[in-house]
């Protein structure tokens, strides 16, 4: 069954926004990918994948792991989608290779699925770039690399 999927960044915001210079691992260990069409990973975001549809929608939100905790003052915002062109073998789902969301606090990015049926079983490896937000203008930006895999329409 073909339809648009949510993808959605979860974080633990304030710890993450904490610290200073993290590695990727560092990252990812605040992070967690979720979709609403059974993605997976066997070893963390770097393999989470979600299964997208040709010629569909694709969104992405963030949320904060802990609203009315110790993440209550924290928004996330989803500022881009970037293809990575260095990886091999990779294929882009999109027309462009930055798909940018927008500036505000809880940013969203959505974009179709080019209609191309070529893509069917193909990977589109690429990166999640956000912001945390602590005030208006007091942020910090990270990036994660997951992972869609395309299904005929």
């Amino acid at each position: 069954m073909s339809k648009k999927v949510t993808i959605t960044l979860t974080v633990q915001a304030s710890a993450l926004y904490g610290l200073d210079d993290p590695t990727k691992t560092e990252v990812e260990s605040k992070c967690e990918l979720t979709d609403d069409n059974s993605g997976t990973s066997s070893n963390g975001i770097e393999d989470f994948t979600s299964q997208v549809y040709v010629d569909h929608d694709v969104k992405w939100e963030g949320e904060v792991k802990y609203p009315d905790g110790v993440d209550k003052d924290y928004s996330i915002a989803i500022y881009s989608i970037d293809y990575n062109s260095n990886v091999n073998n990779n294929v882009n789902f999109f027309d462009e290779s930055i798909i940018s969301g927008g500036n505000s606090r809880n940013a969203t990015v959505k974009k179709k699925v080019k209609d191309d049926s070529s893509l069917v079983n193909k990977i589109d490896d690429y990166t999640i770039n956000f912001r945390i937000f602590k005030t208006a203008d007091d942020y910090k930006a990270f990036s994660v690399d997951p992972k869609l895999q395309a299904n005929p329409k």
